[in-house]
């Protein structure tokens, strides 16, 4: 810690955040400054933004009520308005989008969340196991004659992918849709001066989500199968709380969030795997270190770097200091992870660690309603990989994208 401490400073510290709000990727590592940040300024300010590195102010962040998100995504979504005078779709759109769970402060977050939980059950998530046993296992095939391979573009992105066109009964070729979509909305999801042109793409990717469930939808209602979709109409009915509108946002979120997320988390983890070595041989000794290697994956490099902003509704005592009114919060996830009061070395990667509290997946209320699913495609996944690709080594070093979630431009890898 001291050696980060000589090369860090309160003025260059403050330049540094601000490069790495405005680009994530100008920052390949950047656990120095946060690590700077959490130990001498830890309710950081970056402009109107305070950014929260340890992990109990970030833990708080998302159980205190004070801390709106929906205020925080009405805002983000004005920002982003190009169409003063959208048409109905567009509003529609708009709608959803702000309706997504992850966008809801309570009543309405339990309201909505009690519903869609219905889907991601412990005895729901176990009917999916084969499959993507399967679809792993399909995946796996595709690669173990080649030598080399792109890990990203060929395992750790169709495995999610397959997963969830499959659970909502859409052809796998949609994926490449929702790809685009989900790419323009989540690349400008924290652009504090978007272009026209970002703004532009961004509705026209929400339209194009709304317009693409409400046909599925509609689809499903005049015969309900026993897909994701169906599942949730179902609930829909009898529970006659969701309106059409936020079953569309509900939707748009399990993809946005859903696969994206998963894939990095596999892949990001693949990566961790080939930078340390030891711990690669360590689960290839052992593979039933793997569930609590996955942890350790999400941990030391979360899939998402930071929370969804946060709006205070009233000066809030946090971290020593006080969040005004109005004020935007955002929590570092990648920083709450790798505090030392918490974790024991917590730079270090150990796929044998214990009482693993991480909070990648969030905390309390807010925590991912997915991610009993993604903890079972990734140990899915890697298990396979020791047992059947056991010797995989990096070709060339890969780059982490510009972008809100951890993620490598790609990862080409060569088996020995």
């Amino acid at each position: 810690m001291a050696d980060r401490d000589t090369t860090i400073t309160e003025e260059t510290a403050g330049a540094d955040l601000a490069r790495l709000l405005g680009d994530h990727a100008q920052f390949q590592d950047p656990y120095p400054l946060l690590a700077w940040l959490r130990q001498h300024d830890p309710v950081a300010e970056a402009g109107p933004i305070r950014f929260l590195t340890r992990h109990g102010d970030v833990g708080a962040c998302y159980r205190d009520p004070r801390f709106s998100r929906n205020r925080a995504a009405i805002a983000e979504s004005n920002a982003h308005a190009l169409e003063a005078e959208p048409d109905e779709v567009l509003q529609k759109a708009r709608r959803a989008s702000i309706s997504m769970l992850i966008n809801q402060d309570e009543p309405d977050h339990r309201r909505i969340r009690q519903i869609l939980e219905v889907a991601f059950m412990p005895a729901q998530i176990a009917t999916w196991k084969p499959r993507v046993e399967a679809i792993t296992d399909e995946l796996i095939s595709k690669v173990q004659s080649k030598k080399e391979f792109d890990f990203r573009s060929e395992l750790a992105y169709p495995l999610p992918e397959r997963v969830i066109c499959e659970l909502m009964g859409v052809p796998y070729e949609d994926h490449a849709l929702w790809g685009a979509w989900s790419e323009a909305i989540v690349g400008a999801a924290r652009t504090h001066e978007p272009t026209p042109e970002t703004m532009a793409a961004v509705e026209q990717a929400h339209r194009n989500f709304y317009l693409y469930f409400e046909g599925l939808v509609a689809q499903r209602k005049r015969q309900l199968g026993d897909d994701l979709v169906s599942l949730l109409i179902r609930a829909e009915s009898e529970g006659e709380r969701l309106t059409e509108v936020e079953l569309l946002g509900a939707l748009q979120m399990l993809i946005e969030a859903g696969h994206e997320t998963t894939a990095n988390l596999i892949g990001n983890g693949m990566h961790l795997l080939l930078r340390f070595p030891d711990q690669y041989e360590i689960l290839r000794n052992d593979p039933a270190l793997i569930p609590g290697a996955v942890e350790e994956m999400l941990r030391f490099e979360s899939p998402s770097h930071w929370s969804l902003p946060r709006e205070a509704i009233e000066d809030v005592p946090l971290g020593g200091t006080i969040i005004p009114k109005g004020c935007p919060v955002i929590g570092a996830l990648n920083a709450a992870n790798r505090d030392p009061a918490v974790f024991e070395n917590p730079d270090i990667f150990d796929v044998r660690r214990k009482a693993n509290r991480h909070i990648a997946f969030a905390i309390g209320p807010h925590s991912c309603l997915g991610n009993q699913l993604a903890r079972q495609e990734a140990q899915t996944m890697f298990r396979a990989i020791i047992t059947r690709l056991p010797r995989l080594e990096l070709v060339s070093q890969p780059r982490f994208k510009s972008s809100f979630v951890r993620s490598v431009d790609s990862l080409v890898v060569r088996q020995t």
